[in-house]
């Protein structure tokens, strides 16, 4: 983070001088003129002037060398069960992951911070309210300036739940009819065979991992919490540069640097979604991609819009898959998955070390209807 402070501290003269030329032309015009077309046209060339000045304010802050802290996010937990396999929840398991994570890079990585939203099968922050624990959860990333958050979920799904009526055997059944005509018509009592049948629950057949981040057109709640980090970050170099005066933060120019905060965020976030996934295809798991998360009804969205860092969302299996839910709830399992998560963090960490080795994902993924 030094690094990064001093960097800004090299272009504040340049921006400070920069805005002060723009502001003096838009007073003079103003004062010459009065015409509130002069004073709109001026607020556009105001604008452009500060697109330029952003970018030298910006790529510092995105040329970030290393990592430091990392949050671990158990999806769900207590009252909130998420979702139910045949004998487990989806909040037990991801804890389960979770601190196999923790104790996998603190073996790996010891000089890393990790933290954990929870490591009990509770709400975090000692909360009865999800809506609120999902909130917390953010909130607790931001608050301990993590350079990751890590979410870890399961999976489940209707097409895991599909039954059938099968044929279990027969049986006699009574049953009564009418025979002949008029005075002479009578009920007799007759027998038959039917077949029995009971509702089986079909194998499941939808298995897998998923790894989403937030959609790159989904900018409104993650440019909001950039905003936030921005002006953070201001805050911090208007007190470490003790004498100089900061210029003040125009809407114009806190958008502008929200937008890239957010298209740096989703880069971020979707080189270490990858590398997840094709760390988890190593260890033979069906990956099924890295997906945008992008419907704002979707529990959990609130952990990848307003999180001020790169943010992903791991969906590890389907609970509601008989195997799956063996395979994660075993020993075995969450170890394999969590050293996988460490060999993708490792590789993001070394692409942000050694800039020349960092894959550059499209920015593009699946996306969620």
């Amino acid at each position: 983070m030094g690094i990064k402070f001093a960097l800004f501290s090299l272009r504040f003269k340049y921006i400070r001088d920069s805005e002060a030329k723009v502001m003096d032309m838009k007073k003079q015009n103003e004062n010459i003129t009065g015409n509130r077309h002069n004073r709109r046209l001026n607020g556009y060339v105001f604008g452009i002037i500060l697109v330029v000045a952003n970018l030298f304010m910006v790529f510092p802050i995105m040329a970030q060398n290393d990592i430091k802290t990392i949050v671990i996010d158990p999806g769900h937990g207590g009252s909130d069960g998420g979702a139910r396999g045949k004998y487990t929840r989806e909040s037990v398991v991801a804890l389960q992951i979770s601190l196999k994570l923790r104790e996998e890079l603190a073996k790996e990585m010891p000089e890393l911070k990790v933290l954990l939203t929870r490591d009990k099968d509770v709400l975090p922050g000692g909360l009865s309210d999800v809506n609120g624990a999902l909130r917390w959860r953010a909130n607790f990333a931001n608050e301990n300036n993590a350079d990751l958050f890590i979410s870890i979920h399961l999976n489940a799904t209707p097409g895991n739940q599909r039954y059938e009526n099968v044929k279990t055997g027969t049986k006699e059944q009574t049953y009564y009819a009418y025979s002949g005509k008029g005075k002479s018509r009578k009920k007799v009592k007759k027998t038959r065979t039917v077949a029995i049948y009971e509702k089986h629950r079909l194998p499941p057949s939808v298995f897998g991992t998923q790894t989403y981040v937030l959609a790159s057109d989904y900018y409104k709640g993650k440019v909001a919490a950039a905003s936030k980090a921005s002006a953070k970050m201001e805050d911090y170099e208007q007190g470490d540069e003790e004498g100089v005066e900061m210029p003040e933060m125009d809407p114009v120019e806190a958008r502008i640097r929200a937008k890239q905060y957010a298209k740096y965020f989703f880069q971020k976030s979707l080189t270490l979604a990858t590398y997840c996934e094709e760390e988890f295809a190593k260890i033979g798991r069906r990956s099924m991609g890295v997906w945008q998360r992008d419907w704002a009804a979707a529990a959990g969205i609130h952990v990848l819009t307003a999180t001020q860092m790169p943010s992903i969302l791991i969906e590890s299996g389907f609970v509601d898959h008989w195997e799956e839910e063996d395979y994660l709830k075993s020993d075995e399992g969450s170890e394999a998955m969590a050293k996988s998560i460490v060999e993708a963090i490792k590789r993001y960490r070394n692409g942000l070390i050694n800039p020349e080795n960092l894959t550059t994902q499209k920015t593009q993924a699946n996306v969620t209807e």
